[in-house]
């Protein structure tokens, strides 16, 4: 099934005006939706429960008259809302405005974690995983994108677009946005109260709502959070093989969050409505590598990072529907540029009067003006300049971007560029000891565990016929000593595959490796140990599946396993997540306490918090 994407407020709408009777069987009429067939028209999208009814949608759905049934209850009735709930969230992204790259990750189905980024638990993909109905919908919701933290490599932004994110991060929180917030907060303290199993459709039309009269205040981070928290409830509830609990709790996590500072007066919680390109300059970019990508928004294509003279990652993105997605093949779109992907990442291009996104999106069509240019091999200057940052600032940098809310995340802040020797084959991908004197042994992971994608294939090659050999890698850190592999290179590569292999878009054949002569090592590489933390991380996550009855045991017996461990702070906040979870007060009439939800929520987002900072700790621990 494709549908058009429907505003959060037309959704929220027909859920309300369903009388109680029909709104008590929702959840049943939409399973049964997923199996209605569709058919497409222009802008018309018609949907058939049956050979006498129609529903007819218009995309995109930005009004009730959008969304049309045939039958006589319309619009009051089970066939429209069953099918705009099942439709993806409309947001404010153009079309041009495709998922980011950081967020955009193929593990969602494949069982390995972007754009896509560690989620609440460092080193964790995120990116939610839509049910049947929902691959039309437009990438990321509002208000995600925002300007990286100064630092080195930040890349040009224009002055007066740094002077306007600073005055929009020092703006105060105004009555409507925090009535807003505390809007967003109620709804999501709810469903953490019932878990997925209560978070029907009713309560995600609540949360819908909340939504609409977010982005209206312009609150809108919060928003595109509570869009990613819905997206993963939907997926939940259909049984998507591309869920991940993990996901959905970095996504709770996060709108708690925000709404908590937003309460507390913090304007940067705020985001913004959209993604701006300003200009920024001419730029000589050399390519560095291209991976495919696909998200479970079903957009799919290809994104090629490039570098500037001063080390800059820029990212040039061809993503789109699953119905006409791009490859490494496809040509680029932008000005004068006529090489494909897998071509532009070794080559380069020069762009005049460049326009990019805060998180360094180049601008593309053939009204921008660039030209094609020759690549820059990564021995030589500026690339080389990338694998000579020691991995610990590159760490440090990961860990930075992991720390802050997924709008303000720059493209490309957790790539690594690590160089070192092969060692053999580990049960996931291959081990690299760090050319660095006293680094880590690295474990290579596929970037996806899909064995439609050549990732563990060639890391497999790699592991039996390169031991012994030095390569440089391009990858995304994935964990304590985790780099998911997306690009090589190495002397004895031949020249016709240009000075790197893409990973994820080039399948290796034996004679494209040395003989080394040496056995391989097939070990495991023994992740770093560590505290207990996981414990914690446990009961964050049982919470947002099944709710506060899920705390009715167990949450002691594991307090005391951290207290054994010395994690004092966690025990604390473990035994107050439970404290909070049996907690159930009654007012004089025998009723129960509403506020309840709120002190759960409290302890939940605290317990959270705390675990997000101390697995970062931990892991910086490990890569030392």
């Amino acid at each position: 099934m494709s549908l058009p994407p429907v505003s959060a407020d037309v959704t929220a709408d027909a859920v309300t005006a369903l009388p109680a009777r029909l709104r008590s069987r929702l959840d049943a009429v939409i399973d049964q939706a997923r199996g209605w067939p569709v058919t497409v028209e222009g802008t018309a999208v018609t949907v058939r429960p049956d050979d006498q009814l129609t529903v007819t949608l218009t995309d995109p759905v930005t009004t009730a008259g959008d969304a049309v049934c045939s039958c006589l209850l319309a619009p009051k009735c089970l066939h429209r809302t069953a099918v705009l709930s099942l439709a993806p969230i409309l947001t404010t992204a153009t079309a041009a405005d495709a998922p980011e790259p950081s967020k955009i990750r193929e593990g969602r189905a494949s069982g390995q974690g972007e754009e896509r980024g560690p989620a609440w638990g460092v080193g964790e993909e995120r990116g939610p995983a839509r049910g049947v109905g929902e691959e039309r919908g437009p990438a990321r919701g509002v208000g995600e994108e925002r300007a990286p933290a100064r630092g080195r490599g930040e890349g040009m932004v224009s002055a007066a677009g740094r002077e306007g994110r600073r005055k929009r991060d020092s703006l105060p929180v105004n009555a409507a946005q925090r009535d807003a917030a505390a809007a967003l907060w109620r709804v999501a303290a709810d469903l953490i109260t019932a878990g997925v199993p209560g978070a029907g459709a009713v309560a995600q039309a609540d949360l819908l709502r909340a939504v609409h009269r977010a982005r209206a205040a312009g609150v809108h981070a919060p928003a595109a959070s509570a869009v990613r928290v819905v997206e993963q409830l939907r997926a939940a509830r259909s049984d998507s093989p591309g869920f991940r609990l993990r996901e959905l709790t970095a996504d709770v996590g996060e709108l708690l969050l925000a709404c908590h500072r937003l309460a507390a007066g913090d304007g940067a919680a705020l985001g913004v409505a959209r993604r701006d390109y300003e200009p920024v300059g001419d730029l000589r970019l050399h390519g560095v590598f291209c991976e495919p990508v696909r998200a479970a928004t079903g957009h799919a294509g290809v994104v090629t990072y490039l570098a500037d003279a001063g080390g800059t990652i820029w990212v040039v993105s061809d993503v789109k529907p699953d119905d006409a997605r791009p490859s490494t093949r496809t040509s680029v779109d932008l000005g004068e540029v006529r090489l494909s992907h897998h071509d532009l990442a070794r080559g380069g291009l020069r762009a005049v009067n460049a326009h990019a996104s805060a998180a360094r999106r180049l601008s593309h069509g053939r009204a921008r003006q660039a030209v094609a240019t020759a690549g820059t091999p990564w021995s030589a200057d500026p690339l080389d300049g990338l694998w000579r940052i020691g991995v610990a600032d590159q760490v440090e940098r990961w860990l930075t971007g992991v720390a802050s809310p997924v709008h303000e995340r720059p493209a490309a802040y957790d790539l690594a560029f690590l160089e070192g020797t092969v060692l053999g084959a580990d049960r996931q991908g291959l081990l690299l000891a760090s050319a660095e004197e006293g680094g880590p042994v690295v474990t290579v992971v596929p970037a996806v565990a899909s064995t439609a994608a050549p990732y563990l294939v060639n890391l497999r090659l790699l592991a039996e016929h390169a031991a012994g050999t030095k390569v440089r890698l391009a990858g995304r850190f994935a964990g304590a000593r985790r780099v998911a592999g997306l690009a090589f290179a190495a002397s004895w590569l031949p020249e016709s595959h240009g000075g790197h292999v893409d990973l994820g878009a080039t399948t290796l054949t034996r004679a494209d490796l040395p003989t080394t002569g040496l056995r391989a090592e097939d070990r495991a590489a023994g992740e770093p140990g560590g505290p207990p933390l996981h414990l914690l991380r446990h009961h964050l996550e049982r919470v947002v599946a099944a709710g506060r009855s899920c705390l009715l045991a167990g949450v002691e017996g594991d307090a005391r396993r951290l207290d054994a461990a010395h994690l004092s702070g966690a025990a604390a906040v473990l035994r107050g997540l439970g404290e909070a979870g049996v907690r159930r007060t009654r007012d004089v009439f025998g009723r129960l306490d509403p506020h309840d939800a709120h002190v759960l929520a409290r302890a939940w987002l605290a317990a959270a918090v705390y675990e997000q900072a101390a697995g970062r700790e931990i892991t910086r621990a490990a890569w030392r």
